[in-house]
């Protein structure tokens, strides 16, 4: 038995998931919920093997919750949306599958023989893959983020703050979650509250790091030597 965790905000497009799960004798819906608040503590007690997700919630997006829980890894993750512009940062996601509604029987039942195929598969360990791109929500429209424009990274309460040649933007997630997320080659964690970008670092005075867009960002004595290793 497959269990199936569902995320939709819209009362009759829950329904029709319910229904469409319940076609299925091998899944069952182990919870579900309408909003980022109430999704993340609910996957995290249930957890769940196969997690379906709607984009646009109330209060955040599907890519939040992914960012947010510690082990996206232990679970499959299918998309629903009414959008179909963000495919490409849901597979970066390590999603599934992608559905745009409104979704039909026959696509669903597609989307869940493959969730089968890989929750029967022997338990591997596969290279890291690391985030290439952040999905972020600004001025209630949501725009793509390459890695490769981010110069720094800063935690601010309960969001992670990103600088860089497109701005600054807000990410709600965790900075031990990103240092997991961010390939090591090009990110180093310099303290508890920052993250660079190596290739953005012009020189180094002391323990701060001078990046090449002006920004000075110190580096605690905890991450200090490792950092510095790093940058060798």
């Amino acid at each position: 038995m497959m269990r199936v965790f569902l995320v939709e905000d819209e009362p009759p497009a829950l329904r029709k998931l319910e229904r469409m799960v319940a076609a299925h004798a091998d899944l069952a819906i182990c919870g579900t919920a309408s909003t980022y608040q109430d999704a993340v503590p609910d996957i995290l007690e249930t957890r769940p093997d196969l997690l379906i997700l709607d984009i646009h919630l109330p209060d955040g997006t599907g890519f939040e919750i992914l960012q947010t829980l510690n082990d996206p890894g232990s679970f499959q993750v299918i998309f629903l949306t009414a959008y179909d512009e963000f495919a490409l940062a849901a597979f970066d996601a390590a999603a599934l599958d992608y559905l745009v509604k409104p979704v039909t029987q026959e696509r669903f039942a597609q989307a869940v023989q493959r969730a089968r195929q890989r929750f029967s598969e022997p338990a591997s360990h596969p290279a890291p893959r690391y985030t290439r791109r952040f999905l972020v929500e600004r001025l209630k429209a949501l725009c793509l983020v390459p890695v490769e424009t981010i110069d720094w990274i800063a935690a601010e309460r309960n969001y992670a703050l990103l600088y860089g040649s497109m701005g600054e933007f807000a990410l709600r997630t965790t900075m031990d979650s990103l240092e997991q997320k961010l390939d090591p080659e090009q990110f180093v964690r310099v303290s508890r509250s920052a993250i660079v970008r190596i290739d953005a670092i012009r020189e180094v005075r002391d323990q701060t790091l001078v990046l090449r867009s002006g920004a000075e960002v110190d580096c605690s004595r905890k991450y200090w030597a490792v950092a510095l290793a790093r940058l060798q």
